[in-house]
């Protein structure tokens, strides 16, 4: 029998994996951070239970609006984290992550 490229082994993700995938997939949908000066991402962590969401953003974003971010980017996770009645364990850690906006111009 011949062996399988890389991209056609089968996986089985974990919860937290298709959690994040899932995320990740939708975030493009929902306006929760409006303008160019921050995005985020959700990551997995080794844990099995916790999602970390990664904001990047401007060094001079007010942290009024950062914060505002977060919370919407939170409550979007915990909402689709409740459709498939995994709210009860998942937990979502943030880290900030400030970027320089003269290495991110092209």
């Amino acid at each position: 029998m011949s062996e399988r490229v890389p991209g056609f082994e089968e996986y089985t993700p974990s919860r937290l994996e298709w959690l994040v995938v899932m995320l990740n997939s939708l975030i493009q949908y929902v306006n929760i951070m409006a303008g160019r000066n921050a995005d985020c991402a959700y990551l997995p962590d080794a844990d099995g239970k916790t999602v970390i969401l990664r904001i990047r953003h401007s060094p001079d974003l007010n942290p009024e609006i950062l914060k505002h971010y977060e919370d919407n980017a939170k409550n979007f996770a915990m909402n689709i984290a409740k459709t498939y009645k995994w709210d009860s364990w998942v937990e979502i850690q943030t880290q900030f992550d400030p970027y320089d906006p003269i290495e991110t111009k092209i």
